[in-house]
């Protein structure tokens, strides 16, 4: 029998996570950039928080979705039921132009990014998961 072990993906040099997202910006054909409040933090000593931005490269529209979840009688975040909907990234953006994200947590795999958090939309707070299928690259974009 073959053993075969997968290894653990190597931590990024950055976290988004409590990351406060003013806009998620279309750039070229396949290029999705994060427009960040104040940046995001080191995963290395000294662990400071930086100002910058996010650019994937290589996205492939047809693939990454926004799930948005409207949670009913309960808080946004909490137990209970909920309604949702699933939409390509492009869709969302056509639909809603203004909004903000705040991440509390991002996963990445083989060719796909994860965030997932809550959504300020037109005075309602939802949760959202965020899926981007991309070939190219995640560029963090520190602004110095």
């Amino acid at each position: 029998m073959s053993i075969i072990i997968q290894r653990r993906t190597p931590e990024p040099p950055y976290s988004l996570h409590d990351a406060h997202i003013l806009e998620l910006r279309p750039e070229g054909e396949n290029t999705l950039r994060l427009v960040s409040q104040t940046g995001y933090v080191r995963t290395a000593p000294p662990y400071e928080q930086v100002d910058g931005d996010v650019a994937v490269t290589g996205v492939d529209w047809e693939s990454s979705y926004l799930y948005l979840l409207a949670y009913q009688d309960v808080l946004c975040g909490n137990c209970g039921q909920f309604a949702g909907e699933k939409m390509t990234v492009e869709a969302f953006l056509r639909k809603n132009p203004r909004f903000s994200m705040d991440i509390m947590d991002e996963t990445y795999g083989y060719c796909q990014m994860k965030l997932n958090g809550f959504l300020s939309l037109e005075g309602q707070c939802l949760e959202f998961f965020l899926e981007l299928y991309y070939t190219g690259e995640v560029r963090y974009l520190l602004k110095e």
